[in-house]
């Protein structure tokens, strides 16, 4: 089946869909409160799915089906674990973080510590995340020209970059949530539909196509429920899954900015409750996803060997779906980059405006942070595009290696600065600012960043950990570290910390 021209008005037709949405909600963003926290007006439900675009990118929704292809039904399972982290955030901090009242989650960690860590957490975000925007549209783009040689990548690439930015900049946080929400519709009926043409291929049914996956190997494997924690097993996946999410559920801007976008503490409750049927729902659709792919393919249908890793979606898309369903699919996985660019884009300029300008310059006036958030969000958009079309040309080469290191070496350790400054009354900033460099060094030695290790330590090794309990590992020596390190550094004073620990904000109503 070839590509028909229909196919890319379907596309358009979405594309027009997302910019309206930002000219609709431009009219209702006048202050730095509606383009950061919509006003307080958005329902849980739109909230919800907006918390679960953000973190599903184009990347897993090419990559993780791909790996369920290759690997089986165990590499679809990291919402499980997520799953838990969702639970606590919103037992734990969704309620602390209204209550504290701040517009980034970095503001805390100056008010907690001090201003040095509110710098380098709000640094190291903005960085990641303009990274991880070129990533987002340089790697679906990628796998969409090996499937489809026609294709004009730098065109594509900087159409749905400027679509985006667009609405974003226009409409605010509250374009990003609605138009979030749509996208989760649109890339679960994408789903879905793979899912049943895949499927549709075994001819004796679905019963067929069940054991053929079983056959394959792909449901269960030897180490499905090893507990030999450097193989991929399910603890591993249960435990990793938690761990991995910890930073961006208690210190990431992009979903930590959500929990003040409702109305009230128990409408951002439930915005994330509503996100474990969603959770449970990406399991579903990425082991759905990558076991139909291995269906099709098993059944007559053949695989060229110049398709694989990330291609085998779209190429399965494009050559088997039919036309206009296959354009309706082609724009969820558009949507999944979308909804991960968008929030991007307002956590950056929300970030760049409060914990840099607002530092540098205290005396603007709101109009004047507002129009700087949407200049911020522009400017920003055309450094991700940028960077996105030279790995377009270039590959990623060793600059991405380079940012992905240092942002890497961070993630973790401010993760682990959150939960002391949260949990732990007694540690003060001299204590954190020890367990902070403790854990980057363990977070060095676990990663060997940039091969860095090899070249300084003769005969180093890297541990033999799986990836996703680095994070624990890593955390864990921050935490640890701290509260040893207090013990000689004193505490601080009920007055430094009232109304910024657990423990003393729980009772406190919400603000």
């Amino acid at each position: 089946m070839s590509w028909h021209w229909f196919n890319w008005v379907v596309i358009a037709l979405y594309f027009i869909g997302m910019f309206m949405v930002g000219v609709y909600f431009a009219r209702r963003t006048t202050s730095t409160d509606d383009y950061f926290k919509a006003g307080g007006r958005v329902p849980a439900w739109v909230t919800a799915c907006s918390i679960y675009a953000t973190a599903l990118s184009s990347i897993s929704f090419i990559a993780i089906p791909a790996s369920v292809f290759r690997g089986g039904w165990l590499l679809g399972m990291a919402p499980i674990g997520i799953i838990l982290m969702v639970l606590w955030a919103a037992l734990v901090f969704v309620p602390f973080f209204r209550r504290v009242n701040v517009t980034t989650a970095y503001e805390y960690l100056g008010k907690r510590f001090d201003n040095k860590f509110r710098i380098i957490g709000s640094l190291a975000f903005i960085l990641f995340h303009i990274i991880r925007m070129a990533v987002v549209l340089y790697l679906p783009t990628l796998a969409l020209q090996q499937a489809l040689p026609s294709l004009n990548p730098v065109v594509l690439t900087v159409g749905v970059a400027v679509f985006c930015v667009a609405y974003t900049s226009m409409g605010g946080i509250e374009a990003v949530l609605w138009s979030d929400a749509i996208q989760t519709i649109v890339l679960l009926v994408g789903a879905f539909l793979i899912i049943i043409m895949g499927f549709s291929a075994a001819p004796e049914g679905v019963g067929q196509g069940f054991k053929a996956l079983s056959d394959g190997g792909l449901i269960l494997n030897a180490d499905f429920f090893s507990f030999d924690l450097a193989k991929t097993s399910l603890w591993a996946m249960l435990i990793g899954g938690l761990v991995n999410s910890i930073y961006s559920y208690v210190g990431s801007q992009d979903i930590v900015q959500r929990y003040n976008t409702t109305k009230n503490e128990a409408e951002a409750k439930k915005s994330l409750f509503i996100n474990i049927p969603l959770l449970l729902t990406s399991i579903f659709i990425f082991v759905g996803m990558g076991s139909a792919l291995y269906v099709f393919f098993n059944f007559g249908n053949k695989l060229p060997e110049t398709i694989n890793g990330n291609a085998i979606l779209p190429y399965f898309v494009i050559k088997y779906i039919p036309t206009g369903i296959s354009g309706l699919v082609l724009a969820a996985i558009f949507a999944a980059a979308q909804s991960t660019v968008s929030s991007s884009l307002n956590s950056v300029s929300t970030c760049m405006t409060s914990d840099i300008l607002e530092q540098l310059r205290p005396d603007m006036s709101d109009k004047q942070k507002l129009n700087f958030a949407k200049g911020s969000s522009w400017v920003v958009g055309i450094i991700s595009t940028i960077l996105a079309v030279h790995f377009l040309y270039a590959g990623q080469g060793d600059m991405f290696l380079y940012f992905q290191a240092i942002t890497g070496l961070l993630g973790g350790p401010i993760a682990g600065v959150f939960l002391v400054g949260i949990f732990f009354d007694k540690v003060n900033t001299k204590a954190v600012w020890v367990g902070f460099i403790a854990s980057v060094l363990v977070a060095t030695y676990l990663g060997n960043p940039m091969g860095l290790l090899t070249k300084l330590i003769p005969g180093y090794t890297t541990p033999k950990i799986f990836e996703f309990l680095i994070s624990l590992l890593i955390i864990g020596s921050n935490v640890v570290v701290s509260l040893i390190a207090s013990l000689f550094t004193g505490k601080p004073t009920l007055e430094n910390i009232k109304g910024l620990t657990y423990s003393t904000v729980k009772n406190m109503e919400e603000r």
